[in-house]
């Protein structure tokens, strides 16, 4: 989650783009892409009403800046990363277009220069309910991605970032190297079943856990079949010394 107050302004585009092509270059297997919230502070209480409304503003400022990709009149920094998405088959025709390459979404809230003090918790409660949305969003999208992370896996997961770039800036961090690391593949087939056990423990609240190995009987006799099958056709069957391998 990217959030930034300052007035919006060129160097504010700017820094958001910067900041997401330096997160996407230095980062691989990255499990969902952040988004970006831009508080605008100090806005004149006699705007229109209606830019008080979170995708009205967005839209407004989004138009503000619509030329910034233009070849002869734009940003020159902006059109190079635009060039560079396009070669590589990304649809680029609006500056939200090359945001949304780098932040899943991209939301602006305005918070009123002084006084109207109703207006000024109104937005407040507008930008809290922003930021609450897009982590409800982003909750969904890393438990679809099976990339969703405790307490204490985050805390791996930043312990690995800091000495990953404390030690290099050339080389991306790989989330799915780190996840390995702490939740190494089995290399056999009893550990997989074993894994398998464990995580349906995880998720049970059951007293006794021995009905687990009962109930995966019937899956464990089907792959040793199944392995059998595929890959031991013409050898007769040896149940002990086949689970073991």
């Amino acid at each position: 989650m990217l959030i930034v107050y300052s007035t919006f302004q060129s160097d504010v585009l700017r820094r958001l783009l910067d900041w997401g092509s330096t997160s996407l270059e230095k980062s691989v297997n990255q499990p969902t892409l952040p988004h970006a919230i831009i508080a605008v502070n100090a806005t004149n209480v006699g705007i229109d009403g209606q830019e008080w409304e979170v995708g009205v503003a967005t839209s407004s400022l989004l138009r503000s800046v619509r030329g910034s990709l233009d070849p002869v009149n734009g940003v020159p920094d902006f059109y190079r990363l635009a060039q560079s998405w396009r070669a590589k088959g990304r649809i680029i025709d609006s500056v939200l277009d090359l945001i949304r390459c780098y932040y899943s979404s991209f939301s602006v809230v305005r918070i009123p220069i002084q006084g109207r003090y109703t207006l000024l918790s109104n937005q407040i409660s507008k930008l809290r309910r922003t930021i609450s949305d897009r982590c409800n969003e982003s909750f969904l999208t890393k438990r679809k991605a099976r990339m969703l992370s405790s307490s204490d896996e985050l805390s791996l997961y930043l312990q690995a970032a800091f000495d990953h770039f404390s030690g290099t800036l050339n080389r991306p961090f790989n989330f799915v190297q780190v996840s390995l690391r702490h939740n190494p593949i089995p290399d056999d087939f009893g550990g997989h079943i074993l894994q398998l056990a464990i995580c349906i423990q995880a998720h049970t609240k059951a007293d006794r856990n021995s009905w687990i190995f009962q109930r995966l009987s019937p899956v464990l006799a089907s792959s040793v079949l199944l392995d059998f099958v595929r890959h031991r056709k013409g050898r007769r069957p040896n149940l002990i010394g086949d689970c073991g391998d």
